[in-house]
């Protein structure tokens, strides 16, 4: 039974339960910081079992994207070592939000598992919690499955917690004994043992309490259930394999990288010995990295995750990392977009979005192999200097810092680190490299480490699905006009629900109806003013949660109480701000017709000042490029096109072309919006109802965000328009600074560019000047004073003199010169010259080849550096640093006799 008909199975028997089918959430979780990605069936139901939102049904079944690689669930390093370890997988559940509870679910789990998959009962076993003495009974009394088949273990196998506060309750397992093929040590191959032999299959939570930290805890009043069963685990028993990756999901993907690399995969070892044996785990190690990584790295991208060095980007580069550093071990050829693309071949049909990113996943894809491939050529250089300064201060073990930062910083592996050390003669400081991988994955964790939804946004969902239940989401007439009359429906000081909100306080409103857009989509909240009777309030920003329209308020005079009041959105604001959004979608549509399709939105903030506009590129924008996607922009704002909105079903939506954004939640219904031929978008926002209503776009800003998403930044209307005015006015101040006699036909006309000719002519005249004086500088210094001062030193047998010179001038290159300068009027000796800086001086010194073996130039301008509070190093002949602390002059002259006993 293939992979795909046993998750087609699953949901098709639970439909007929009269389950809902639900699609699988995107791997970036929404609205929900607690999580780095979603790693569970359940974290699309999470407000949901929370009791924050309510169901639209009461029964679901799902098969959920998954990936556990970063904060508390990381097993990074295991994946390709186990049968059973992977960073994306398929979970598939089975949900029910307070209505069917212990009996039904235990009964679908053996039901399906038993009749519809038909694996043999005696193959099976059951765990339930030590004290859950229901489901026990239930297993053994209703499905008529022996005692000494049903194990009992305690809370940290057998309970279940969302968080620290929250549902939880008892959970029951279903494992499936994989035989003594298995092989390992028989001690632990038995029920609830370490060993590989019984693979959990199936796990059903059963919601029954609410706990807080220091309270009893108490009985859910509608008990829910929510259960997980592993794709790839059910697929290896349905196809009768004792690993994961013998399946046909990943086995296709495996014989597409042996097609590649010309290397063979063994499903078993027992032909291989020794040396070969050795070789060949490997081979499957590698081969096993590249089938699973590849599935990781096709789903992020494809949802819009992007390589970077930080977050969820910073994950994703380390998967695509590990996987190409171990594609290394099976040749030199590219076989990372090899394997993403039958990633997609295989898995496309059932997850649509592979086959619409799929120019973007592979270009993303092979773009990091080849950036990768070059900094493991740059981690290569810099093992070998810091194994050359080993070898000059005749240390020989390798520091844990340096393999880490190799390993973390440039991806380079640590067994390649040891095996080139050890071919040098170096030792490798394992324990400090452990001690700095568990410090970076602590570090990841802490930075990941959720603790649900906070107490007061908590609150809000509350607040918010009351309303919902008595009058229904937020009715919003923003599109049509600017100010209302509604009924206030509840009123919260951001903890509490309250009866009224009074002078000086602010807190959140509620109406049935208002014209105040919800910050959603990039586009900030409306802000204005809310009044009544007696009563005027500020409306600093508006946010929205299941629908409902939170109004943030600050009371200015009164008191607001439930009853009607009026709402009035600042007109200029949400003009500003609607130019701005509609020049996003120009400019997004400019963006893809100047560049190529391959762009997509990756971010964007629409303000009434400014917008921000991130897309996926892999270059800054030339010149002319933005030139050009300007003038696209300009172009389609003077052809006056009226904006056309139309709400349909997203895959209509989609059949008429228009573009959605990464990541975004879609409901039933959606917003397309329309500017001619030019540009169709799904989009919530507010609009112009005619490009020429924008008057004018300019961009002011382009450069990096991360690794391959560049951000624009852009004014339109009177923002843009005083922004070239004071370009103009700069401009026109500069030419008659320098006398250029253009009147504004010949400009328009002539290519030539008075103020940069006069900038390089000034420039070019600026180094002239400098060399001359510093040939001055240097032609004032009375070196033959400084050399009658020279003190004759002995150091370990070598005479020398030792010139110690303070000198007035901040120039380095002076210093220099005449460092050098002296050292070769007195021979054999030391040099040291302090400057003289605003802020700090230069510190020189320079050493005579010969004694520079015993003496280095670095260690003593470090020692006389320090004392005047600097720093610095260099060559054993010559280094340099500097130092702010003048008043020590004299003790670094004196400390620099000490050191050469002079």
């Amino acid at each position: 039974m293939k992979s795909q008909d046993v998750r087609q199975s699953f949901i098709d028997y639970f439909k007929s339960k009269d389950h809902r089918q639900v699609s699988s959430s995107s791997l970036i979780p929404h609205n929900d910081p607690t999580l780095l990605f979603n790693n569970a069936g359940m974290n699309q139901f999470k407000n949901i079992f929370a009791g924050l939102e309510k169901a639209d049904h009461p029964r679901a079944v799902t098969a959920q994207k998954c990936v556990r690689a970063g904060g508390k669930h990381n097993d990074l390093e295991n994946v390709g070592f186990t049968a059973r370890h992977h960073t994306f997988f398929e979970m598939m559940g089975n949900f029910s939000f307070g209505d069917y509870f212990k009996s039904e679910a235990i009964h679908y789990a053996w039901d399906y598992l038993t009749n519809t998959l038909q694996i043999p009962k005696d193959k099976l076993y059951v765990t339930v919690f030590e004290t859950d003495d229901e489901a026990a009974d239930i297993w053994h009394k209703q499905e008529g499955i022996p005692k000494d088949r049903i194990y009992r273990f305690g809370e940290k196998d057998n309970f279940w917690r969302m968080g620290d506060t929250g549902p939880c309750g008892p959970c029951s397992e279903v494992f499936y004994d994989l035989g003594p093929e298995v092989g390992g040590n028989p001690k632990d191959n038995v029920m609830g043992g370490e060993g590989d032999r019984y693979m959990e299959i199936w796990n059903l939570v059963f919601m029954q309490y609410y706990e807080e930290p220091g309270k009893d805890r108490i009985s859910l009043p509608a008990p829910s259930i929510d259960t997980g069963a592993g794709l790839e685990r059910l697929s290896a028993v349905m196809q009768g394999e004792l690993s994961n990756y013998h399946t046909d999901s990943f086995m296709k993907l495996i014989e597409s990288a042996m097609r590649t690399s010309g290397k063979t995969y063994h499903k078993t070892l027992k032909e291989f010995k020794g040396a070969e044996l050795e070789a060949q785990k490997d081979i499957n190690v590698a081969f096993r990295v590249m089938a699973d990584h590849a599935r990781s790295a096709a789903f992020l991208i494809a949802d819009g995750v992007l390589p970077s060095n930080e977050g969820r980007g910073y994950v994703l580069r380390r998967i695509m990392r590990r996987a190409i550093r171990y594609g290394r071990k099976l040749g030199d050829q590219s076989l990372l977009p090899v394997v993403v693309q039958e990633v997609i071949n295989s898995m496309g049909g059932h997850y649509a979005e592979l086959i619409e990113q799929q120019n973007r996943v592979l270009e993303l894809t092979k773009d990091e192999e080849d950036r990768f491939l070059r900094t493991l050529d740059q981690g290569e250089d810099i093992l070998s200097q810091a194994l050359k300064k080993l070898e000059s201060h005749q240390q020989s073990t390798l520091p844990g810092e340096v393999v880490f930062q190799l390993y973390d910083t440039f991806g380079f592996p640590v067994d390649l680190t040891q095996l080139i050390a050890e071919e040098r003669g170096f030792k490798v400081d394992e324990v400090g490299f452990e001690q700095k991988m568990e410090q970076a994955k602590q570090k990841a964790k802490a930075s990941w480490k959720g603790k649900g939804v906070g107490a007061d946004e908590a609150h809000l969902m509350k607040v918010a699905q009351g309303v919902v239940d008595k009058t229904g989401e937020t009715k919003f007439l923003g599109y049509q006009k600017l100010n209302t009359s509604s009924d206030v429906v509840a009123l919260s000081n951001g903890k509490d629900l309250v009866d009224t909100l009074k002078a000086g306080e602010d807190g959140y409103v509620v109406t049935v109806e208002t014209p105040f857009y919800a910050e959603s989509g990039g586009q900030v909240g409306d802000s204005g003013t809310l009044s009544a009777s007696g009563m005027q309030a500020d409306i600093l920003d508006c946010t929205k949660k299941l629908g409902v329209h939170f109004h943030h308020v600050k009371v200015e005079t009164g008191a607001i109480k439930a009853g009607p009041v009026d709402l009035q959105v600042t007109g200029s604001l949400r003009r500003r701000t609607a130019s701005n959004h509609s020049a996003t979608h120009l400019l997004h549509a400019a963006l893809r017709e100047v560049l190529g399709e391959h762009i997509t939105q990756a971010g964007s903030l629409v303000e009434p000042d400014r917008l921000r506009f991130d897309f996926t590129h892999k270059k800054p924008l030339s010149v002319d490029e933005t030139q050009r996607i300007e003038s696209l922009v300009n172009r389609e704002i003077s052809k006056a096109i009226d904006v056309q909105t139309e709400v349909m079903t997203p895959d209509q939506a989609k059949q008429k072309g228009a573009l959605a954004l990464f990541g975004e939640k879609y409901g039933d219904e959606v917003r397309v919006l329309t500017m001619g031929e030019f540009s169709m978008e799904l989009c919530g926002g507010t609009h112009v109802s005619n490009t020429s209503a924008i008057r004018l776009f300019k961009i002011v800003s382009e450069g990096g965000v991360s690794s391959g998403v560049r951000r624009i930044e852009a004014l339109t209307g009177d923002d843009a328009l005083g922004f070239l005015n004071k370009h103009f006015r700069q401009s026109v101040d500069v030419r008659n600074q320098i006398s250029s006699n253009q009147n504004w036909v010949q400009f328009l006309e002539s290519d030539q560019n008075v103020i940069s000719e006069w900038i390089d002519k000034s420039i070019q005249q600026n180094k002239e000047l400098q060399k001359e004086l510093q040939k001055a500088k240097g032609s004032q210094i009375d070196t033959d004073k400084i050399l009658s001062d020279a003190t004759p030193f002995s150091y370990e047998g070598t005479d020398g003199r030792l010139v110690l010179a303070d000198i007035p001038v901040d120039d380095r290159k002076v210093l220099s010169e005449t460092s050098d300068h002296l050292k070769d009027k007195i021979g054999q000796g030391i040099v040291v010259v302090i400057g003289q800086g605003d802020k700090s001086n230069p510190v020189i010194v320079t050493v005579s080849k010969d004694l520079s073996k015993k003496i280095k130039a670095g260690d003593l301008l470090k020692e006389i550096a320090s004392i005047m509070g600097g720093k610095g190093g260099g060559r054993p002949d010559f280094a340099q640093g500097a130092a702010p602390d003048r008043s020590k002059l004299e003790d670094a002259f004196k400390k620099a006799r000490e050191l050469v006993g002079g």
